[in-house]
């Protein structure tokens, strides 16, 4: 097992969606409290020009954004990221690199294994470059 630096652990995949939900958490809580939110103190210097006015250059279409917390990461089919080496591991147990510090849930509490499962669904090449489906 590799070692990871504190940059390693620091630029997870996991890490980046905390981030980024803690962002929209408060993109949120904006607007349930108003424009005016971070809006400039009453008698404070204007702010350095410089900035993004202006941006962005299009009507936004997104009218609402739909926030999933997930312990743990989605599958492999949702991100369509295909694992060769899955199918040899079938029945082994989940390491513990994986799993990490995560607490475990209510629903698998009473499990004393955490073994790896088939997929339900194979994995084809598709198209003229042949990607992985």
């Amino acid at each position: 097992m590799t070692m990871n630096t504190p940059l390693e652990q620091w630029l997870t995949r996991r890490r980046f969606l905390e981030l980024a939900g803690t962002g929209i958490g408060t993109a949120a809580l904006a607007t349930v409290f108003g424009q005016d939110l971070g809006a400039q103190a009453p008698g404070t210097a204007p702010a350095v020009a410089g900035g993004l006015s202006g941006l962005p250059h299009f009507a936004p279409k997104a009218k609402r954004v739909i926030y999933l917390f997930q312990s743990g990461a989605p599958s492999q089919h949702e991100l369509w990221d295909y694992k060769p080496t899955r199918a040899e591991m079938v029945g082994e147990d989940l390491p513990p690199s994986v799993r990490g510090n995560q607490r475990v849930t209510t629903m698998t509490a009473a499990q004393e294994r955490f073994p790896l499962v088939p997929s339900k669904f194979p994995f084809r090449q598709h198209g003229e470059s042949q990607t992985w489906v």
